[in-house]
């Protein structure tokens, strides 16, 4: 039966999961941060320390996965992922408050359930869209994936306020175990026969590649922006303003419908020869808003200022992973360097969430207002170097392989 399932099939089904781990990742990002900043009693440090973990695991354990995977057991390693997944949501149920006594433990599971779930999900993508494909793709995905960003963030916040934390938890715990019913029906994936994993011939290979380089600058600005400590600080903000669940799912709900409008936007501007000045104001508009948010520190400032983020990073992380795919799926990229290429740009995207965090835990030590401003605005100012950087890198929207 399972071999059966056609490509097409298999490709919703992939999407479906992909919208569960959606609704997952709302209640492990906002509101997980919450949780933290609430049982820690508002110490950025004990977050900063679960996420240095998280990441630093994550990158290392994407090495070997790509190892084991470059050839075989991708969808067994993305099944085990899920599961992973399962076992940490569970931990958080049954630790409770006592989590922080074991967040090197709980980082260590995150990290592991990461890399295990996302690099074959990154492998599945290159080889099933074409690059012809690949915008409207991604757009499908992510506006499904916004639409659960509208009524998600409200639905677990008004959850978590009304009854409490671990009740919110639970639910997402049976959402997690249709996630793992499901991935038994993607097909078994055909054993490749590429050469062994060589990640440092690879990146040899590909390091002089201007487009390349630039593809790994954006990697590690987006570690510390879109992706890391830039968008937990922002979450703090939102939290630390407006105190409940509820007001933090009704604001990210309220952000995810513009996010949804400008994305359908842009998507159609996309397909015309030059995205620059979409990519420049992007970056831009964030960073501008930061000195008003620092300038005057209001309820209405921060939302106005979280709004713009979300709108304008969704844009940036939008180009981004299309033009990684794109790439991924061109002449720069050999498909038998595929893995590894996917492996390397995970390093640095990790790199780039260490430092970021690492900034958040000076933060945490010093926790004055100004050492908050001041790390804002460095993170801020890495979307301009983001930005500045995609400009440089072609689309690659016609198929080489």
């Amino acid at each position: 039966m399972i071999n059966m399932i056609n490509k097409k099939l298999e490709s919703n089904i992939i999407i479906v999961i992909s919208a569960m781990r959606k609704i997952i990742d709302i209640f492990l990002g906002p509101f997980l941060t919450a949780y933290f900043i609430r049982i820690s009693k508002d110490s950025i440090v004990y977050l900063s320390i679960y996420y240095i973990f998280s990441y630093s695991i994550l990158g290392i354990a994407t090495y070997f996965v790509a190892k084991y995977i470059k050839n075989k057991f991708r969808i067994g390693m993305f099944r085990v992922g899920i599961i992973l997944n399962f076992i940490y949501i569970l931990s958080i149920i049954l630790l409770n408050e006592k989590i922080i006594k074991f967040l090197p433990l709980i980082s260590i599971l995150q990290g592991l359930s990461l890399a295990t779930y996302y690099f074959p999900y990154n492998l599945f993508v290159i080889n099933k869209v074409n690059n012809s494909d690949r915008t409207d793709f991604t757009v499908n995905l992510q506006t499904v994936s916004s639409i659960i960003g509208v009524l998600c963030p409200f639905v677990l916040g008004s959850i978590i306020t009304i009854t409490n934390y671990n009740l919110t938890a639970s639910i997402i715990l049976i959402v997690s175990i249709v996630q793992i019913v499901l991935s038994f029906l993607l097909s078994k994936d055909e054993k490749s026969y590429y050469s062994n994993f060589d990640i440092s011939r690879v990146f040899n290979k590909l390091k002089s590649n201007k487009q390349i380089k630039q593809l790994l600058k954006v990697e590690i600005f987006t570690g510390m922006n879109k992706n890391g400590a830039l968008e937990i600080l922002n979450i703090i903000f939102i939290f630390e303003s407006f105190k409940t669940n509820m007001n933090l799912g009704i604001i990210t709900s309220i952000t995810t419908i513009f996010s949804i409008f400008f994305i359908e936007l842009y998507a159609k501007k996309y397909k015309r020869k030059n995205d620059k000045n979409i990519i420049i104001l992007s970056s831009i508009i964030p960073v501008i808003l930061t000195f008003t948010l620092i300038l005057i520190n209001s309820p209405i400032t921060i939302i106005i200022y979280y709004i713009a983020y979300v709108i304008f990073t969704s844009m940036l992380s939008l180009t981004r992973e299309i033009r990684i795919f794109n790439i991924a799926n061109s002449y720069l990229v050999n498909k038998n360097d595929q893995c590894e290429f996917f492996a390397i740009r995970e390093i640095y995207l990790n790199i780039g969430r260490a430092i970021g965090f690492f900034l958040l835990l000076l933060v945490g030590m010093y926790s004055n207002q100004i050492s908050i401003y001041v790390i804002l605005l460095i993170l801020d100012f890495t979307l301009l170097l983001m930005g500045n950087s995609l400009t440089k890198i072609s689309k690659f929207e016609k198929d080489i392989h």
